[in-house]
């Protein structure tokens, strides 16, 4: 009986994806009926004018973009120098992390619904790791913050859905992280919303000087500088959320893959990461 009910949904769930399927293969014949139409109807020159305004705006489009990368370069190199032994400590945890995937990597585990959520946000932050970690490197750091802002939401999401009380379209509750980690959001918040004037000029504000200007003469600066603090804070709290999905993965590991849990030898290297945050004052140590 059970077998025939399988059948039953699995044939429900194939005439459904049929049905999907062929409403997608009908838009999208529409979408190109449509573009055929638009392109029927426009002029017979149309590409050359296109191709003359392109010969026009590929300058300063170029120097646009040139700009970004020749800042966002020099920002890189004064920003390595400012992380100190935190590229080690980069270089510890990233290893642990990569050792510990790479080993459980291809082999399969039962399914269950708490499994497929945790995994997903485990690759989404695994995802995301080297655009928030270059975008602190170049400068970026209202982008910086955005990114940020969601790794600490990936991490209040594993908790909600390790507790059974994660909720669709809900943004997670922060505060079942740490008090030290929690508070941290609201100021990540108001840069990823551009809510608060003060922070969004901080990042954009350029010193202007010259004989025939007045005095305190301030500009807008539209490429990336280089700021201590902030790259070192910011990158910081990335090493510091990096640590605590360690800790929630390590657990996922040892109870899905026994044996092929991080070893005592990747412990070491995390205690060493940790250490080192504490020399770089990114820590506080334990009582």
């Amino acid at each position: 009986m059970l077998d025939v009910v399988r059948l039953q949904c699995e044939f429900t769930a194939s005439i459904h994806t049929t049905s999907f399927i062929r409403r997608n293969n009908d838009c999208a014949l529409r979408e190109l009926t449509r573009e055929h139409v638009i392109l029927q109807n426009l002029p017979d020159d149309f590409e050359a004018i296109v191709e003359a305004h392109q010969r026009e705006l590929i300058e300063p489009a170029a120097t646009l973009y040139a700009v970004q990368k020749i800042h966002g370069d020099k920002v890189r190199e004064q920003t390595k120098h400012a992380y100190g032994r935190l590229v080690d400590v980069h270089l510890l945890i990233a290893g642990v992390l990569a050792t510990g995937m790479l080993r459980i990597d291809g082999k399969l585990t039962p399914y269950t619904a708490t499994n497929e959520e945790r995994n997903s946000l485990f690759a989404n932050y695994v995802i995301g790791m080297v655009v928030c970690e270059r975008a602190i490197e170049e400068g970026r750091y209202l982008q910086a913050h955005a990114l940020l802002r969601q790794e600490m939401e990936t991490l209040a999401q594993l908790k909600a859905v390790s507790a059974g009380k994660r909720k669709d379209s809900s943004s997670p509750n922060v505060k079942v992280l740490e008090k030290s980690l929690s508070r941290l959001y609201g100021e990540l918040s108001a840069a990823a919303h551009v809510s608060k004037h003060h922070i969004v000029r901080a990042v954009t504000e350029l010193e202007v000087s010259g004989k025939d200007l007045p005095r305190q003469t301030n500009g807008t600066r539209y490429f990336p500088a280089f700021d201590e603090g902030l790259a070192r804070r910011s990158f910081g709290l990335h090493l510091i959320l990096t640590l605590r999905l360690l800790e929630e993965l390590s657990a996922d590991v040892h109870k899905q893959h026994g044996d092929d849990g991080f070893t005592k030898r990747e412990s070491e290297a995390v205690n060493l990461a940790v250490e080192l945050m504490i020399a770089e004052g990114m820590l506080e140590p334990d009582n």
